[in-house]
């Protein structure tokens, strides 16, 4: 949608990537974003991006472990989905929900753990799980401000504000394209 509407207009843009979504990429990942969307822009256009802040570690552990097993529901719903979409004969029950968190890289990792050997046919085809064996379901990464600012510097632009919340645990950063 970008090369299209560079194509339309040559007046400033203000892009809004909100939400934390830039978490749900590694730092590679995240980086190449960045890099592409710099490239797909003109000088002085505007990217408005959100991003969950490195925060005390128990604080980020509990909010995806927590106790009445939210996280675990929403990993798990997966395996019911693809049960319900792509005919898979997944038995919920010898999957566990695991989570971890990195507090130096900020990576946020879930997990869901093979309970059983087991074999799951997923769309006509088996697939094999050995007992403890782990699916890799997603990352949530958090970012310290030095990362933020690092990363719009790898990427070509230049922070020009922020707006945070009360307690300092998300901010929307605001990135101009550097002439």
């Amino acid at each position: 949608m970008l090369e299209k509407a560079m194509t339309l207009s040559s007046r400033r843009k203000v892009i809004l990537f909100l939400g934390g979504n830039i978490g749900n990429m590694n730092r590679k990942e995240a980086e190449g974003f960045c890099k592409e969307l710099h490239r797909l822009l003109n000088p002085e256009d505007i990217v408005l991006i959100g991003f969950d802040l490195k925060k005390n570690p128990y604080t980020v552990l509990n909010a995806y472990s927590d106790q009445s097993g939210i996280t675990a529901q929403f990993n798990l719903n997966l395996l019911s989905r693809i049960n319900r979409e792509l005919g898979g004969d997944f038995t919920i029950e010898k999957f566990q929900h695991y989570e971890s968190y990195d507090p130096i890289t900020g990576a946020c990792r879930s997990f869901l753990i093979s309970l059983a050997e087991q074999e799951v046919r997923v769309a006509g085809k088996m697939i094999t799980f050995k007992e403890n064996e782990v699916i890799d379901m997603e990352v949530s990464q958090k970012f310290s401000k030095p990362d933020i600012e690092e990363l719009a510097k790898k990427s070509g632009f230049t922070i020009t504000g922020e707006i945070s919340d009360s307690k300092n645990w998300f901010v929307d950063s605001i990135w101009m394209v550097n002439k």
